[in-house]
């Protein structure tokens, strides 16, 4: 117990090269208390800066629809208790969208389905693909051995964001796409993006609950020592290493 004690300790000791907004304690500019950090970007931006801020999302028509949109459905999701289902619809409402693209893993496969007949009750045009879609093999694309411990279908975000775009969907839905497949996705696509769903393998798909899990003396401590199999590397060279 006292070693976790210890190792949360020395994590809040670690100081930013940079604080960001990462670092801020008093989130002054969401309560508007004027209590800034002294790293704070708002405490520094100028009244000029500003205006030319509220400018640019004012002076584009396509931004503006978005922000006020945005703003309308959280402000509904807040009021009326909306599920992310149903602030996802609002705001495909309020933009005009039509054709929902779903982009989703073969592991929520089901509530793929619900989450379409839902969109589809409501009026909207729906496609969608799996993420093993064209059952390419690990082995086909030349991936770790060790990769087929756990299928042996590669997943192909890449199939997935051509077929979407080629169907120019108006919004895509990512859900449950695994961390690099959806980074890749998110890149490529032609229309907007939003996610339903994040897939966690431990956490039953909360990845929010291991964060504050982390904080305590639970098994999830462990994210708060240092551990090189996660940590960042100092050669950029050796990115794909664990290809080989």
């Amino acid at each position: 117990m006292t070693s976790c004690c210890g190792t949360q300790q020395k994590a809040q000791e670690i100081r930013p090269e940079r604080p960001s907004c990462v670092d801020c304690k008093t989130l002054g500019c969401a309560l508007n208390n004027g209590r800034y950090p002294s790293f704070c970007e708002t405490r520094g931006m100028t009244d000029e800066e500003a205006a030319l801020l509220r400018h640019d999302y004012e002076e584009d028509a396509e931004t503006y629809e978005f922000m006020k949109a945005t703003a309308e459905t959280t402000a509904r999701g807040f009021a009326e208790q909306l599920c992310r289902a149903e602030e996802t619809m609002d705001y495909a409402r309020r933009m005009g969208y039509k054709k929902i693209g779903v982009a989703f893993c073969a592991g929520v496969a089901d509530e793929a389905r619900i989450f379409a007949k839902i969109l589809r009750i409501h009026n909207y045009k729906v496609v969608g693909y799996t993420c093993k879609v064209g059952a390419l093999s690990n082995a086909q694309m030349g991936l770790k051995e060790s990769c087929c411990n756990f299928g042996l279908v590669a997943c192909n975000p890449l199939t997935q964001v051509r077929r979407l775009n080629a169907e120019k969907t108006d919004l895509n839905v990512l859900m449950g796409l695994c961390v690099g497949h959806d980074s890749y996705f998110y890149k490529l696509s032609d229309a907007p993006v939003t996610t339903l769903m994040t897939k966690d393998k431990a956490m039953v798909n909360n990845p929010g609950a291991a964060l504050w899990a982390s904080t305590t003396s639970s098994l999830w401590n462990r994210m708060m020592r240092p551990d090189e199999s996660f940590a960042a590397r100092d050669d950029a060279q050796e990115k794909m290493s664990g290809q080989e």
